[in-house]
């Protein structure tokens, strides 16, 4: 990507939408090219996405959720049409590949960091209501054949070796494992559908008591209980790199607001709950995949390969980044 990726291109996006691209600041460059740029003062922010990781229809689904969310009553950015009332723009990489743009409202307020001394109770309340109301109004959510979003299944990251042919063979079996016991999971209206897939502390912002969430481009039809393990497990994650020891009895507190919260606007059955711990298996998975395929793991430096290693051994043991008495939350 950064061989064929210039900041002309930038530019050439920015004219789609008439904002200001000659100076953007780039925000994010982990799958997509996110940058803030300006419209007469006002910020936006402005994602550049390759073909090769979503396709044009998967970014209009995309999309088009988000709008049905908006006009619903949640707090998400408004996405913002071209000068041709398009979604999405294409700007051609130097090798003619394409790369999907398209323009969202900057969300209010600012990221939370968990040593800020609103990251609390009341925080991880609002956390699990804000997940809970987009899980209600998705409910409801009926798109058509052209805007539709992948599968659990269908996504790459599944496959460890795809990225890591020299993974050991009990990596393989515990993948197996997690894998069976997914498609073993009860599927319906009250358990599973459209759902954001990555709202942890990074990609929302905070602002006078309300949860402005972001970034959708994990998006897919997936358990509910997948989008409540996440911010569980990079907030267990985090914890886990700078040093925390007591990372269950963190987990507990967390849990017990956040998921008040969320049944405030949407509630699960106990068995969808349980479920947690398989899904915090699954994210160790995938984010294992992520960084083979990201990165040179055997020229990179020792901390990475550090928190890979980490990783790998909780999946070769087959136990979750966390675990506590879930029974006594819920």
């Amino acid at each position: 990507m950064e061989r064929i990726f210039t900041k002309e291109m930038v530019g050439m996006a920015g004219h789609f939408f008439q904002v200001n691209a000659e100076s953007p600041v780039k925000l994010g460059d982990a799958e997509n090219y996110v940058f803030e740029v300006y419209r007469d003062g006002v910020p936006y922010i402005l994602r550049m996405t390759h073909q090769s990781h979503r396709s044009k229809d998967q970014v209009l689904a995309e999309l088009k959720w988000m709008e049905y969310l908006q006009n619903n009553g949640s707090d998400i950015p408004k996405v913002i049409p071209s000068t041709e009332n398009n979604l999405v723009e294409i700007v051609k990489g130097l090798d003619g590949t394409a790369f999907y743009c398209c323009l969202f409202e900057k969300a209010p307020g600012v990221r939370m960091k968990m040593t800020d001394e609103n990251f609390n109770d009341d925080l991880f309340f609002v956390w699990g209501k804000t997940i809970g109301h987009l899980h209600k109004k998705t409910k409801g959510y009926k798109p058509g054949t052209e805007y539709k979003r992948l599968n659990w299944f269908e996504e790459e990251l599944l496959n460890v070796k795809l990225y890591n042919s020299d993974a050991p063979g009990q990596m393989m079996h515990q993948q197996e494992l997690i894998l069976k016991k997914l498609n073993a999971l009860p599927v319906h209206q009250d358990n599973f559908g459209l759902i954001h897939s990555d709202i942890h502390h990074g990609n929302f912002h905070y602002h006078e008591g309300e949860i402005h969430v972001f970034d959708f481009d994990d998006c897919s039809n997936h358990w509910f209980a997948s989008d409540l393990a996440i911010p569980l497990y990079y907030l267990m994650w985090s914890l886990e790199r700078d040093g925390v020891k007591d990372l269950d009895g963190y987990a507990a507190k967390f849990m017990k607001a956040f998921i008040k919260g969320y049944e405030t606007e949407n509630r699960l059955e106990a068995e969808d709950y349980e479920t947690i711990p398989l899904f915090l298996k699954l994210r160790d998975l995938t984010l294992y995949n992520f960084f083979h395929k990201k990165y040179d793991l055997k020229n990179t430096d020792s901390q990475l390969n550090e928190t890979v290693q980490k990783i790998e051994q909780r999946i070769m043991e087959g136990r979750p980044i966390v675990d506590f008495d879930y029974h006594g939350i819920y």
